[in-house]
């Protein structure tokens, strides 16, 4: 007598693996180009805004927050006979629609903080405004500051 048992036409295993995803961050600032000229009293008496002067993007995938600070204490005089003592302080960035401004200095500031996404995320594209207020105190000249934007993780 001859039996035949059932055979399986098919197997399956089960195989897992890790993988590891780090935190990843883009910040992209479309900056204001250009220079900025006081040109009459008014200008150095109320100081100029600059309204929508920088877009800033972030792109990441953690929550995140954006800080700001000056990179001298003082702007840098690149014109004979300009002041070397206009503080950083005379600078001021804010996030459009609000109505605080940062003071510019070497300590870091928080100008945003937001969700992980891209630039596409509600609150992850946003324009800054900025406001240069010398006053009478310093002589004529150019000058020039480099602010810092430092994206990292909340």
């Amino acid at each position: 007598m001859i039996t035949f048992g059932k055979v399986q036409a098919q197997s399956s295993t089960t195989v897992s693996g890790t993988i590891d995803i780090s935190a990843c961050m883009g910040l992209t600032i479309t900056n204001l180009t250009g220079v900025v000229s006081f040109n009459d009293a008014s200008d150095y008496m109320s100081g100029i805004t600059i309204t929508n002067a920088a877009t800033i993007a972030v792109k990441s995938n953690v929550n995140w927050l954006i800080d700001i600070s000056a990179q001298s204490a003082y702007f840098q005089a690149m014109s004979s006979g300009a002041s070397t003592n206009m503080p950083a302080s005379v600078l001021q960035i804010r996030r459009n629609g609000t109505t605080s401004y940062i003071t510019m200095s070497t300590n870091s500031q928080t100008l945003k903080s937001g969700n992980k996404g891209d630039e596409n995320t509600t609150g992850n594209s946003f324009n800054t405004d900025v406001s240069i207020n010398p006053g009478f105190g310093y002589n004529a000249g150019s000058y020039n500051i480099g602010v810092l934007f430092t994206l990292s993780q909340q």
